[in-house]
């Protein structure tokens, strides 16, 4: 079966750096919602301390927005290789500038609470698995398979700079002159989303699969994506490295801030300019992936990404100087992109258009649950070792994952689109 394209041939012709008109209107719409996100990210903690003081509720309303992909990520994909995905982005987006707007609502008013914003923030997290899933489905739509390389260094590069530079900065400051402003902004920013996206031409919707029972169920639908994973050889490796990685990361990650104080002897501000150091590194490996990726093959690519961020992890136990620290992040950050867009690149120029949504969500679910399990063990290595045991347990992970990569049998140099 021929993955489907519908949509008008004008939409899909090559404009400014070879994309289309509907991919720089996904863009720019997909930025605009970032640019929330990045309120979010610092408004919505600092608003949860003026309502509590309760450590576990405080880190609740942190984790409130990840929680989401372990309940909802598998159905989210099924429902998405379901429904016409332009509209799916169109109804997350209008959802998540209603729940912003009820919140800025409820700040000013003063009759918000601890609990609203725990659910409000669920509830986002819910919207956005729909957003960034169709998002995924959609771009080899709208940008073309020989182009997937350069259009996502081009959503890393704007989701790096908004999310954690501009963002931040932005709702923090916002948050000074008023609590309620940040969400009011927010919501602005995501209709300003929708509006862009009304102007994407076409229907996004996947031909369905016929089975000799007729139209799958919803729970057969997943199951297939599901499948699919398993059996795909490059897919399946780049998932299980993904997890090592994920594993990694959040392991040394977990235990940064306190490294940072007792190893480096920095405060608020100092930790703030490592991740600024480490968010310089992102912006870095958005500008460098696509260059890379078409000078040098897939594997030794992630493989020595991979490698290089265990090295980085590795130094850090030796590290002295907090500059030499800051660049070490630096390095990481640029490595951790490369990985993000040659693999999604990969995975998005492999699975058939129809099961985009399932096993993206798959993925997404095993990358986003590998995190708090790595999280949890540098911490539980840093309680009973010291600090350094979990960056070099983090170090091993991602020697792991680089070895995987570099020794699978699976034929990780790219390939057309799979037409199942």
């Amino acid at each position: 079966m021929a993955p489907r394209r519908d949509g008008s041939a004008g939409a899909r012709r090559p404009g400014l750096l070879g994309l289309s008109r509907d991919f720089w209107l996904l863009w720019t719409a997909a930025a605009v919602s970032g640019l929330g996100d990045g309120l979010e990210l610092s408004a919505f903690p600092l608003l949860a301390t003026e309502w509590t003081r309760d450590p576990v509720l405080v880190s609740a309303a942190a984790a409130a927005t990840q929680a989401p992909w372990l309940f909802l990520g598998l159905l989210v994909g099924g429902l998405v290789d379901r429904w016409d995905r332009r509209r799916v982005l169109l109804t997350a987006d209008s959802c998540r500038a209603l729940l912003v707007a009820a919140l800025a609502a409820a700040v000013a008013f003063d009759v918000g609470n601890i609990w609203l914003l725990l659910a409000v923030l669920f509830a986002l997290g819910s919207a956005q698995i729909f957003f960034d899933t169709s998002v995924q489905a959609v771009i080899p739509a709208v940008a073309g398979t020989g182009s997937l390389v350069r259009a996502n260094s081009l959503l890393q590069g704007s989701s790096t700079v908004l999310v954690q530079f501009a963002g931040p900065a932005a709702g923090a400051a916002l948050f000074a002159v008023a609590r309620w402003l940040p969400a009011g902004i927010d919501a602005v920013s995501y209709l300003l989303g929708v509006a862009l996206l009304t102007g994407v031409r076409g229907r996004f919707r996947p031909a369905r699969t016929p089975t000799p029972e007729g139209t799958a169920s919803l729970r057969h639908s997943v199951a297939e994506g599901l499948r699919w994973l398993r059996d795909d050889r490059v897919v399946r490796v780049l998932a299980l490295a993904t997890v090592l990685l994920g594993m990694g990361s959040a392991a040394a990650w977990g235990v940064m801030v306190l490294f940072a104080r007792h190893r480096w002897h920095l405060g608020g501000a100092g930790y703030g300019l490592l991740l600024t150091a480490s968010a310089v590194g992102s912006v870095l490996g958005s500008l460098v992936a696509a260059p890379l990726a078409r000078r040098l093959s897939h594997r030794p690519l992630l493989a020595g990404s991979a490698a290089g961020s265990a090295t980085v992890f590795g130094l850090l136990t030796v590290s002295r100087p907090a500059a030499l620290g800051a660049a070490l992040l630096a390095v990481n950050g640029l490595l951790v992109v490369v990985w993000n867009v040659v693999t999604v690149s990969v995975r998005q120029a492999r699975i058939p258009d129809a099961l985009t949504g399932r096993v993206t969500a798959a993925y997404r679910v095993l990358a986003w649950g590998s995190m708090p399990v790595g999280g949890l063990l540098g911490g539980a290595l840093a309680s009973a070792l010291g600090l350094r045991a979990a960056f070099a347990a983090a170090a091993v992970l991602l020697v792991l994952a680089a070895l995987l990569v570099a020794t699978a049998r699976a034929p990780l140099g790219g390939g057309a689109r799979h037409r199942a």
